[in-house]
């Protein structure tokens, strides 16, 4: 089925740091960053540990790196189309979207940067930086706060994933 697309601005690395909504989330990991990052490889991994996200579909070939493209459907809306403009596996990972099939942003995006703490354990830093567009701008200081509690509670879930590949 082809879905809509309504443009996103991309966002550069620099973006990330000054967006109007931004979410920062900090958590230490029980794996080493080399795995957190197969995780990060597998689509239906991050179905389980992000449940919003119904399906995830990578539509560039392995190896991914930057440039590489994916389709994600949100559980019950849209669409999104990403690239990635940011890849140094074990290190650093980020993508931005280029469309969406509702027109709910004018820009998002996330950044994972992953700090190795030795000993089978890493630390991830994860930012989600996005300007809401159309009925979610005017919605959006009464939905923030839930926002911000489910990107919390994805995290936890993530953290809990890298332990035992269950949430």
């Amino acid at each position: 089925m082809t879905e809509r697309r309504f443009p996103c601005t991309p966002m550069s690395l620099d973006d990330y740091d000054r967006m109007p909504e931004r979410f920062v989330f900090t958590q230490a990991l029980d794996c080493t960053p080399a795995r957190l990052f197969e995780i990060f490889d597998d689509p239906v991994a991050w179905t389980v540990w992000a449940p919003g996200l119904a399906r995830v579909e990578w539509t560039s070939p392995a190896p991914y790196g930057v440039g590489t493209t994916r389709t994600v459907w949100l559980r019950g809306g849209p669409a999104v189309f990403e690239e990635f403009i940011a890849w140094e596996t074990g290190r650093l990972m980020a993508f931005t979207f280029v469309a969406a099939s509702e027109p709910i942003w004018t820009r998002f995006g996330e950044r994972y940067r992953v700090t190795d703490l030795g000993a089978g354990r890493c630390q991830l830093e994860w930012t989600v930086g996005y300007e809401p567009a159309s009925y979610f701008a005017a919605f959006h200081p009464w939905c923030r706060p839930m926002m911000r509690l489910a990107l919390r509670w994805f995290m936890t879930r993530l953290a809990r994933y890298v332990k035992t590949g269950a949430v």
